[in-house]
């Protein structure tokens, strides 16, 4: 049994998030061969991005990294690795069937959602969003649709529901390793056969954009606060206050309110801003072209 694959993809599971590479480690702990990186170019190119975590790993690791500029260099790749399966986690890209069908034993993705629910480029964030308290994983093969493929195994997590970006990506990056390790060599040795997905239950999360990150004071304050953690890294979470552009990055929910929304409350402890029934108290936020800091120190250098 080959234990030799390509791996497609960074470990990042969200736009504005780090990794530590879970599953390459996880993969290599456990005798797997990684014969080399794929990663998506224009991932680079869109995020100015230079050497990112998963580049670095594999460099220290002498792994080869390639960034295919069309699908001939990716088919290339795939044909001189020799591999029969691959693991893609978080590529950023749809992989066309032609490459699919280069490997024997597919292509196996990881996905950071409970599929067929929250399809699509930001389940992180839409976990988030929705206010969820279970999360997971979906271990899938891949297929020419988006995140439509048989799913081999899941795993269902319980959360606070108060998670950040970052915090949620790590959690759901480590069980998507161990969930990769667990039925791999099973996969390979053909043990271990994928179901289709069901055809109800399908939801499509939306791709984010700069403009999602606008706050509308007229929002509830429960929203607002789960877009500020949604969306820390990118899109960010922004506003202008006393006259200055800033992103928020930490808020609570306050008391209510009767005050109309984005009615500012400042004093020397404290700084809120009404939305629709509640506060939102700013923890912290940075202005632009300055660094971060805390609600009360922005009191007392920007208030006119």
């Amino acid at each position: 049994m080959s234990k030799k694959i390509v791996f497609f993809g960074n470990e990042r599971l969200a736009t504005g998030v780090t990794t530590k590479n879970p599953v390459m480690k996880k993969l290599m702990d456990a005798g797997f061969v990684i014969d080399c990186l794929i990663l998506n170019q224009d991932t680079y190119n869109s995020r100015n991005l230079r050497t990112i975590e998963a580049e670095e790993f594999a460099n220290l690791n002498n792994i080869k990294v390639h960034k295919p500029g069309s699908i001939d260099e990716v088919k290339k790749i795939v044909a001189e690795s020799g591999c029969e399966i691959a693991v893609l986690v978080a590529y950023g890209k749809l992989i066309p069937e032609s490459v699919i069908e280069m490997f024997p034993l597919g292509i196996i993705n990881i996905h950071p959602s409970l599929l067929p629910d929250k399809r699509g480029s930001t389940p992180i964030e839409q976990t988030i969003l929705d206010g969820d308290k279970i999360a997971g994983v979906s271990l899938m093969r891949l297929a020419k649709g988006m995140d439509s493929g048989p799913i081999y195994d899941q795993i269902r997590i319980e959360i606070s529901g108060k998670e950040s970006k970052q915090e949620l990506s790590d959690l759901l990056n480590i069980a998507g390793a161990d969930l990769l390790a667990k039925n791999l060599n099973d996969i390979i040795g053909g043990d271990l056969k994928p179901v289709e997905q069901p055809t109800e239950g399908i939801t499509v999360t939306k791709q984010l954009n700069k403009t999602d990150g606008i706050i509308d004071w007229n929002e509830k304050a429960a929203i607002i606060e789960r877009k500020c953690r949604a969306y820390q890294g990118w899109p960010k979470l922004k506003t202008v206050l006393f006259g200055k552009n800033v992103d928020i990055e930490q808020v609570e929910v306050g008391e209510k309110t009767l005050q109309e929304p984005g009615k500012i409350t400042a004093d020397k402890d404290s700084l809120k801003v009404a939305a629709l029934g509640d506060e939102i108290e700013i923890i912290s936020l940075k202005p632009e072209n300055k660094k971060s800091m805390s609600g009360k120190a922005f009191i007392a250098g920007y208030k006119k």
